[in-house]
């Protein structure tokens, strides 16, 4: 009889070639978890097959829906839909109470995360201000609060999501929900940022606050997603020497004076609309050169717009926000 070595369990087990591995294993007294009862609803008995993939049963039809939802790899098999006609070595994937958690996540998102390309943009605020030195944490407020919310509609607009926040950098990604044209929509929002930044520095300079510089990265590469908010599907956390290079980039504004520089792997994507001006090399750590473009313009018109934000004239948006609280009773501060 084929024979299963069950990890994290350390036991090995034998099964016959009418038995699924759940069947196996709880026969065996192992306490493996499927919430469903083995329908192929939950993925709660979910397995890694670390070696002998090929001596396992081709995914049933139940199974390979829940595995295309979720974006399973191959070795990723539902132990209640799967029988082996050889040895295998399993990892049991849901061993507690956190794991059903994280699965329920996943089952919300539609997704365990994933490998992929996309396009990642760094944004940062650089030089002109004087955050550190304000008395007021109000006016660190009033202005950042104004920067993050045009930027958030702007990267919207073109499909993108902003995923990371640190102080004023932020990280946000195109691609992730399998949008086209994703490189020509990171540069589009860059150079739409760059303009909305002049136009909020106008406000800004009225209001007797410093102007900010904005200074922002662009490149496409491959990044692992994870889920990390299953009402959000697409916020996630990316991981990847993509997400390093592209902060790398940024950065290199500083040095050399430009707003919004790209990699090459962008700029092939975009070089028929892309006006640049000067190019150089990014030197690694590792002895290897990136080329970068700055940017500064693009021809024709950008990728359709994903979510219009309509802006209500200020007298509707007043009377919106008086509406909320029409009902509250007015309460004086002095007794009558």
């Amino acid at each position: 009889m084929p024979e299963i070595n069950c990890l994290p369990d350390k036991q090995k087990i034998q099964i016959s070639q009418t038995e699924t591995i759940l069947e196996a294993v709880l026969a065996a007294g192992i306490n493996h978890t499927h919430a469903c009862g083995g329908n192929a609803l939950c993925s709660t008995c979910r397995i890694m097959v670390i070696d002998g993939v090929q001596h396992c049963t081709p995914q049933t039809a139940a199974e390979k829906a829940l595995a295309k939802k979720l974006g399973f790899p191959e070795n990723i098999r539902l132990a209640c839909q799967t029988g082996v006609s050889s040895d295998v070595i399993i990892r049991r994937l849901v061993i507690d109470n956190e794991d059903i958690d994280i699965v329920d996540s996943q089952l919300a998102a539609g997704s365990i995360g994933e490998r992929k390309s996309v396009a990642i943009l760094v944004a940062a605020i650089r030089g002109g201000t004087d955050f550190d030195e304000v008395k007021f944490p109000y006016d660190i407020i009033y202005v950042l609060s104004r920067y993050f919310n045009r930027m958030n509609k702007v990267i919207s607009r073109q499909g993108g999501t902003i995923n990371h926040y640190m102080g004023s950098r932020f990280m946000a990604l195109f691609g992730t929900d399998d949008l086209d044209q994703v490189a020509d929509r990171a540069v589009w929002a860059g150079l739409e940022m760059l303009r909305s930044i002049t136009e909020l520095n106008t406000h800004l300079e009225s209001m007797s606050y410093q102007p900010l510089r904005l200074s922002i990265g662009i490149h496409y590469g491959s990044i692992v997603s994870v889920n990390v908010d299953p009402s959000k599907p697409n916020m996630v956390a990316a991981i990847g020497d993509a997400v390093n290079l592209a902060t790398r980039i940024e950065s290199l504004n500083k040095e050399i004076g430009s707003s919004l520089l790209i990699s090459e792997p962008v700029y092939y994507q975009v070089q028929d609309q892309a006006v640049t001006d000067r190019s150089g090399s990014l030197n690694l750590p590792d002895g290897l050169k990136y080329k970068l473009y700055e940017l500064t313009a693009m021809r024709g018109t950008p990728p359709d717009v994903v979510e219009k934000v309509e802006s209500a004239s200020l007298s509707q948006k007043v009377m919106s926000f008086m509406q909320r609280f029409a009902g509250a009773k007015s309460k004086s501060k002095f007794p009558k």
